[in-house]
């Protein structure tokens, strides 16, 4: 236990939740019994009890009983059906002569990985190393939460033995706290959503089940239609959000920090070790391998942010009236400059969107939802990752001088392998591809909480460029008239060969992720490498496109003359 080389006293209150199942002919109804338990064997000087517990928001839930006692207190409540949920708020009081703070808190991702991972608990309003001064009182909630995508009842209870450790508080220098994450930014017209089990859009309950990142499930929001805004807004949690009304998805990249393994060299590809992390965290600044660094998408023209909206699909609709949604033509054939202009219209009185900072990715922010990707809250289980498929569709003739040969995707798609060979003519998902069905192998999460479009699709090209020898800003044909502010652009020095990885940046999943050296098909799992190092062609394109099979991926790097291409697309990020 941390600490343990100087005197200290501590109390343990012990959270045990317990969910009980029963069926009965002709309807099945789940019941949840949630006890909280707690024993102190120290002093009368160090002494932290339960005062009050008061029922919160009760979603289709009913208490059956709550009492509370000293360090004792116990609750049950009813569940009545999927998308239910309880909350609590319970009070805490430290009545003894000594100062406190929560040194730990434990058991919840350990409870929420088993089965049925569709019914989770989670605690709310209570921060690590957070003080308890003497006579001072905490308030948190303690939540129960029933997926409304759940198809079946779970046949055997679930259990969590939830411990929050308060120990004395000596004034010394408490440790960073990683772990753990804050909420997801909503603010403006943006709608927090989850899936039901038909994968429609609903949405979600912010104080319940909302999502759970240790199974896979990212936060998503949406921006609605002004004339609808108002009347999500307020609706219940559960109501379906009309698609028509849909003008962007969004998915939630929470702030972390990552352990370093490749510095400088090549790998084989393996899970990537992530903590989550607070602002409040002292940043990590590891440089070698087995060395932690706080992820630098996180930092955001100088502030250090809580994490970012990625675009859940591809920029879709007009440069005029630009969207983020499924089963459309990916928007291509705008320079770099325009598509920036058309990026941050978004942040407008149309979306909802006026705080937000929106602007198209930098080769940072695709790092970071790579890095999140391949680790054990995206692709990888127990140190075994699954590569994300291919969106292998082709609105273009395929052939050389007919048409637009190589033309825009259709967003959210995936092939029948995870390489699959290019599908052309294309002006839908193949048949049961779609970001609702199969289509989720080409998910970020291989479900649909995920990211898509970014194995394949459209090349997106990134905020990102090298320099010219002298060092100096290089345009190209993307129509910038001057270096942009570099909260929005990554610029790097320049270089003179396409295999050359060697002024990759930590965190940017280029030089990191090479599984080879002196060849082009240097990425994990064989993705194209292809650095920028020319003048005519100094902007950075990820993902690769449609028909590149094997060469496309989430490592998949090439050059772009940052014009004006059929099969150039982009991607949407809000910063909060």
């Amino acid at each position: 236990m941390r600490f343990s080389s100087r005197r200290r006293k501590n109390i343990i209150l012990v959270i045990l939740m317990i969910m009980v199942v029963g069926m009965a002919i002709g309807y099945s109804a789940l019941s949840s019994y949630l006890t909280i338990n707690g024993t102190s064997n120290v002093a009368s000087d160090f002494r932290v009890v339960f005062t009050d517990i008061q029922e919160g928001t009760m979603n289709s839930a009913t208490t059956v009983n709550k009492t509370y006692s000293g360090t004792t207190a116990t609750f049950q409540v009813k569940l009545d059906k999927p998308g239910s949920n309880a909350e609590y708020i319970v009070t805490v009081e430290n009545q003894g002569k000594l100062d406190a703070y929560l040194e730990s808190i434990e058991g919840i991702d350990e409870a929420n990985n088993k089965a049925p991972t569709y019914i989770t608990f989670s605690v709310k309003d209570l921060n690590l190393n957070e003080k308890l001064g003497v006579d001072e009182t905490k308030t948190f909630k303690v939540i129960v939460s029933y997926n409304m995508a759940a198809t079946e009842i779970p046949e055997e209870s679930k259990q969590l033995t939830l411990t929050l450790n308060y120990s004395q508080d000596t004034g010394a220098q408490l440790p960073d706290v990683v772990g753990t994450f804050e909420e997801p930014v909503i603010k403006d017209g943006l709608i927090p959503v989850m899936y039901d089990a038909e994968g429609n859009t609903v949405k979600a309950d912010t104080n319940g089940y909302w999502y759970n990142y240790e199974a896979k499930e990212w936060a998503n929001a949406v921006a609605v239609t002004t004339d609808s805004r108002t009347t999500y807004q307020s609706a219940p949690a559960g109501t379906p959000i009309n698609e028509d009304d849909v003008l962007a998805y969004y998915v939630w990249i929470p702030r972390y920090r990552y352990k370093l393994w490749n510095v400088d060299g090549v790998s084989n590809e393996q899970e990537i070790e992530i903590e989550f992390e607070t602002t409040s965290a002292t940043k990590a600044e590891g440089t070698q391998n087995g060395e932690w660094l706080t992820h630098p998408a996180f930092t955001f023209g100088g502030e250090e942010i809580p994490g970012f909206w990625f675009g859940k699909f591809e920029l879709t609709g007009t440069g005029e009236s630009p969207t983020i949604k499924p089963n459309l033509k990916s928007l291509t054939s705008q320079n770099m400059a325009t598509q920036f202009s058309t990026i941050q219209s978004m942040a407008s009185d149309t979306y909802g969107l006026t705080t937000y900072d929106s602007h198209p990715f930098k080769n940072m922010e695709w790092g970071a939802v790579t890095y999140l990707t391949y680790s054990k809250y995206g692709r990888c289980t127990s140190g075994v990752c699954e590569e994300v498929w291919i969106n292998n569709v082709n609105t273009g003739t395929g052939i050389e001088d007919q048409g637009i040969q190589w033309g825009p995707s259709i967003t959210g798609c995936s092939g029948q392998t995870v390489s699959a060979s290019v599908k052309n003519n294309m002006t839908s998902c193949e048949s049961g591809r779609d970001y609702k069905q199969a289509g989720v192998k080409a998910s970020t999460t291989n479900n649909i909480y995920g990211i898509y479009d970014m194995s394949g699709g459209t090349w997106e090209r990134a905020m990102a460029a090298i320099a010219s020898p002298e060092g100096t800003f290089q345009s190209a044909y993307s129509g910038f008239t001057e270096q942009p502010d570099s909260k929005y652009f990554d610029l790097y020095p320049n270089t003179t060969s396409s295999t050359d990885f060697s002024n990759g940046k930590l965190g940017d999943a280029t030089k990191e992720v090479r599984k080879k050296e002196g060849t082009n098909a240097n990425g994990w799992y064989n993705d194209y490498g292809y650095f920028p190092y020319t003048a005519s062609a100094p902007w950075f394109g990820r993902g690769g496109y449609a028909r590149y099979g094997t060469g496309a991926g989430l490592f998949g790097v090439d050059d772009s003359s940052g014009g004006a291409g059929s099969n150039g697309g982009a991607r949407a990020v809000l910063a909060p």
